[in-house]
């Protein structure tokens, strides 16, 4: 799980590096394009031989393309254009929450005193973090449209992540990661192809080729087999809750890649946030 937000930390920096450079739509589409064509020489035979149990479930396997592939990282992206980089990050923290939510209905999983515990301490660390330790800052955050795409993408993947738990689907990892990824990559490309007739394509040199191949190896390969293997470990509820690492993690990756110092709120946050997830955890 660890590996998986420090692969999706750097996602979030590769989304404010991408701005001007690719479209988000995109940014999307070649992302997950390359990963299946990446992935597909390496499982095809796998996938042939699982074919039977991939058609029995095949309703199962678009609800998680579409909330994974199709709509998370994609309205990520959309985000990050039109909203602050602190704004896109403090959403997330939700993450947690709605997992919870969901798991009652969907799972029939009530979370434990430990986990409600560890939630609250470690959304004291976040807070801390994107308030800058100001209480001012907190209050002046001004929610706009990417905000509210912003999470609409959190619930999105807080659906995925449950759903997936709720599946159960008797697939290894990455054969269910290259079907996922080739539904949804049929999903995007309309929306893509609109994107690529109303505002062109993008220049193809060192700063994009960099970004794909981050986004397609690392926040995507990497990181999404080690979810899935997380997930199928720990159980939905408590994987969600490292998911706040991943704003840690970003402001770690864009010190030394955006520039930004290093402050006292963010080793206090990240200690707030750290405890959280020892707690939640433990007990």
């Amino acid at each position: 799980m660890i590996l998986a937000t420090l692969c999706w930390g750097g996602n979030s920096v590769a989304a404010r590096l991408s701005i001007g450079e690719i479209q988000p739509l995109s940014l999307s589409f070649w992302r997950w394009t390359l990963v299946f064509c990446l992935m597909l020489p390496f499982t095809a035979s796998q996938v042939w031989q699982e074919k039977e149990v991939i058609f029995q479930n095949k309703g199962k396997l678009v609800v998680l393309a579409l909330t994974s592939i199709s709509s998370f990282n994609t309205l990520l992206y959309l985000a990050a254009q039109t909203t602050q980089a602190v704004n896109v990050a403090l959403i997330q923290v939700g993450l947690p929450f709605i997992c919870i939510l969901l798991s009652i209905p969907i799972l029939r999983v009530y979370p434990r005193k430990a986990q409600c515990a560890g939630l609250m301490v470690a959304a004291i660390g976040l807070l801390a973090i994107f308030s800058k330790g100001s209480l001012d800052v907190l209050l002046a955050l001004d929610f706009g449209r990417g905000d509210m795409i912003m999470l609409v993408a959190v619930v999105t993947w807080a659906l995925y992540t449950v759903f997936l738990k709720r599946f159960d689907l008797p697939l290894s990892g990455h054969v269910l990661l290259t079907v996922c990824v080739g539904i949804g990559v049929l999903f995007i490309a309309p929306f893509y192809l609109w994107e690529f007739l109303t505002r062109g394509g993008f220049e193809i040199n060192t700063s994009t080729v960099l970004l794909l191949v981050y986004v397609t190896i690392f926040a995507s390969i990497v990181a999404f087999l080690s979810w899935n293997f997380g997930v199928s470990v720990l159980g939905a509820n408590q994987a969600s809750m490292f998911n706040f690492l991943i704003p840690v993690f970003s402001a770690l990756i864009a010190i030394p890649v955006l520039g930004e110092g290093l402050q006292t709120y963010h080793l206090a946050g990240a200690g707030f946030i750290f405890t959280g997830l020892w707690l939640s955890n433990k007990y």
